[in-house]
């Protein structure tokens, strides 16, 4: 976006003898982050003209070269003050109604500016809502930037230069591709401050470096793709760390970073046995082979993160593999609510659990691997026979908090009380001991095999029985599309 700048910003932002003020670096600071691009308007330079302090006066003007200006800007008449009702008594007026009409006119989405008489003009204008005191737009920037993507619970993110490269942990990776081409890299990128999503304890147990790119050609003579790409530059999991699905983890911290930066594609590169695993994991998540690397060696694995509009005739599971997170929830589509008690609802879905809350929040011993898993399993005594793959599970929460807030897709169901056939089917998703599934069997039993999709805003109680869902909700219970588009439209 572009950014218009009032002389009153200006000048303190470039006046030489004072230290500048915190609010005006962070402008500069975040409007780099977010690529906005900050304008002035070629009639500031008149008014910095009249200065009557020489100094500052000549040093804010040969500034002013750094910053870029409206081309062609539009220029006022009688007509346009007319029309707005704005006052042109003195050379601050005209300059003042200037920048305004630069917004009326679309040269500029925002001026930002502390002077209380163009707020006044602006809103006679009615573009009020583009026109931002410093500390409103600072506000803006910041939920812009800083709340945009979250890492999950459990995970951290740490610049590349708060670790050695020389440790024991990227051995494997200088193996792969030579130590002191990795090393040369890796150090290359930190001196970019580049970051990356890690587990620690201690010590470094897993990390994914990652890079934002705009357009960027993966694939050797190939044509750049069309829109933002998440590149996932280095994916390890520690061997003392493998089992407790800390690679399913990193991985949907990539996709909840890409969905809510609205990124259209994810990537990556893979190389020899040291990502077998790798390659089987995103195979699950629609990462598909996109050709080789420019360096001849390297597989490029793409994933489209954003669904096609002619997506009829996939089915519900083929949708949710090719384009997870997303999944399909129209009318062709069951939905139903599935009571879980507090104890297991935390194990499943760590983002929402007490532990989350805590202390010991971003431990990751503190999480099972059923807590890191995007595939998960759920084990009850339902005689339901209705659910089917494709289906969307709605977690009501019972005991404390009686609300839903997580939801997910069935992959896969089995009724019965075959233990070596549960022990098999959920033996990836989750740590329960063959004593305590056998205890389950003692009775039919109901397992589903479903891949979580993520958590909202709480739907409670209340807003339920508003939507004609009445009554305990102690079974499963099969909802209609109205009532999950009363209640569920809005989950974000």
């Amino acid at each position: 976006m572009n950014i218009l700048i009032d002389t009153n910003i200006l000048i303190p932002l470039e006046e030489p003898d004072k230290q500048l003020d915190s609010s005006l670096a962070e402008l500069c600071r975040l409007c780099e982050l977010n690529h906005h691009s900050i304008l002035l308007h070629p009639c500031q330079k008149e008014d910095i003209l009249r200065d009557k302090d020489e100094k500052r006066r000549d040093i804010v003007l040969s500034r002013m070269a750094k910053y870029k200006l409206i081309p062609s800007p539009p220029m006022t008449n009688d007509q346009v003050l007319e029309k707005f009702g704005w006052r042109q008594s003195s050379e601050n007026d005209n300059i003042d109604n200037l920048l305004l009409y630069s917004i009326c006119r679309g040269a500029a989405h925002f001026l930002i500016t502390n002077d209380k008489e163009i707020h006044k003009k602006a809103r006679t204008a009615q573009i009020q809502e583009q026109v931002h005191y410093l500390q409103q737009f600072l506000s803006f920037l910041k939920l812009q930037t800083e709340n945009e993507s979250i890492p999950p619970f459990g995970i951290e993110e740490h610049y590349l230069h708060e670790f050695d490269v020389e440790q024991s942990f990227f051995d494997s990776l200088r193996e792969g591709y030579g130590k002191t081409e990795f090393n040369f890299w890796y150090l290359n990128v930190a001196k970019d401050h580049r970051k990356a999503w890690c587990v620690t304890d201690n010590e470094l147990l897993a990390i994914c470096i990652y890079k934002e790119e705009d357009k960027p050609i993966i694939v050797g003579n190939g044509q750049p793709l069309d829109d933002i790409a998440l590149k996932l530059c280095t994916f390890k999991v520690g061997i003392s760390v493998r089992g407790r699905k800390l690679g399913e983890r990193l991985l949907f911290t990539a996709f909840k970073y890409a969905t809510e930066r609205r990124i259209a594609y994810i990537y990556l590169h893979t190389y020899g046995k040291e990502h077998e695993m790798l390659v089987s994991l995103c195979s699950d998540y629609g990462f598909k082979v996109a050709g080789k690397h420019e360096n001849g060696r390297d597989d490029v694995y793409l994933k489209k993160m954003n669904p096609p509009k002619n997506w009829q005739g996939m089915s519900a599971m083929s949708y949710l593999i090719d384009f997870y997170p997303n999944f399909l929830d129209d009318i062709s589509v069951d939905k139903f609510i599935v009571p879980i008690r507090p104890g297991y609802h935390d194990e499943l879905f760590p983002d929402t659990s007490e532990t989350s809350k805590g202390l010991f929040s971003n431990v990751h011993s503190m999480y099972g691997p059923q807590a890191n898993t995007i595939k998960k399993a759920y084990i009850c005594h339902s005689n339901t026979k209705e659910l089917k793959s494709g289906d969307i599970l709605l977690f009501y929460r019972s005991v404390d908090r009686k609300s839903i807030e997580c939801s997910g897709v069935v992959e896969q169901i089995y009724r019965g009380q075959d233990l070596d056939k549960v022990v098999s089917l959920v033996s990836k998703r989750t740590v329960y001991s063959k004593d305590k599934i056998q205890e389950w069997l003692k009775y039919d039993t109901l397992v589903i095999l479903f891949r979580y999709t993520g958590n909202f805003t709480p739907v409670s109680k209340s807003e339920l029985k508003t939507a004609g869902i009445n009554g305990s909700i102690q079974s499963i219970r099969k909802i209609s599309h109205g009532q999950y588009l009363q209640c569920f439209a809005r989950r974000s």
